[in-house]
């Protein structure tokens, strides 16, 4: 009797060790955890206050007729001027947004003029990774979130050693951000930490991306241009991330030929949007 109860015992112990790895596996409800979750990048990086952060795997995108977000397939990926198509009718595929458009309070992906009644969305539904499902990430609200204006700063310009350099991947141009911990033997990167260093920099083929700084943690924030209104500019020239900061305006990361910076931005410009998940 004794040794069928320790038999129970030991296979319940088993039970609950199995469960407690696959909880620790798959994360819980706010998406952060010390191991990639789907739809996130295995780069960590630190945003300041002991916090890190991994990257989703493309740029967000919406498809005003099933209502459904995704994340872009590939990191270069960006959709460009037929983001001038943005309504509540297209059938095509949008990825630049209005400041906080997504969906919560009748602040609509699609409306291109609108009137906020929040300044900073930093932990609001306003903010597209705490609202929607994302089809390709998770499924479920509330797994995402965008970086705050000094969270971009802090990973741009206040980490050690190399944290990013401009680059064309694959014939699109856009800005590399380096992993914590990042090895320069890892992949020869020119004008590394040059704000002013132009995206001619670094020419880096789609197997070269893939196979070696995509797979060593590198993200990529390419130029998707701007949308004002229905007309869309600069598509592989620069681009504008949003943050969830208000400050006098939104607050957003500015990318360009010779530059890279914390800049305010209209409310009803179009900006791409990149999201990012916690480590735990």
């Amino acid at each position: 009797m004794k040794t069928k109860g320790l038999t129970i015992g030991i296979c319940l112990l088993l039970v609950a060790f199995v469960a407690c790895k696959k909880e620790n596996e798959n994360g819980n409800s706010n998406g952060g955890n010390e191991h990639q979750t789907e739809g996130s990048l295995s780069g960590v990086f630190s945003v300041g206050n002991g916090k890190s952060v991994r990257f989703s795997q493309g740029n967000l995108q919406y498809l005003a007729s099933t209502d459904t977000w995704r994340f872009a397939e590939h990191q270069y990926d960006c959709i460009g001027s037929t983001n001038s198509n943005i309504s509540l009718f297209y059938q095509g595929w949008v990825d630049l947004f209005g400041w906080g458009t997504s969906g919560y309070n009748d602040v609509k992906p699609w409306l291109i003029d609108y009137d906020m009644d929040a300044l900073s969305i930093t932990g609001t539904k306003y903010d597209w990774g705490l609202n929607n499902a994302i089809s390709n990430g998770g499924n479920k609200p509330g797994l995402w979130h965008l970086l705050a204006i000094d969270e971009w700063e802090y990973i741009v310009d206040r980490r050690n050693g190399s944290r990013f350099a401009k680059a064309t991947v694959n014939n699109v141009r856009g800005l590399l951000l380096l992993p914590d911990g990042w090895s320069t033997a890892t992949y020869a990167l020119d004008a590394i930490n040059d704000a002013q260093g132009g995206y001619e920099s670094n020419y880096i083929s789609a197997t070269d991306w893939s196979d070696i700084l995509e797979a060593n943690g590198v993200v990529f924030l390419p130029c998707a241009g701007i949308r004002e209104g229905t007309t869309v500019n600069y598509v592989n020239g620069f681009a504008r991330y949003w943050s969830s900061t208000y400050i006098e305006k939104a607050r957003s990361l500015f990318i360009h030929q010779s530059d890279v910076r914390p800049e305010g931005a209209d409310y009803h410009w179009g900006l791409a949007v990149r999201l990012v998940q916690d480590v735990k």
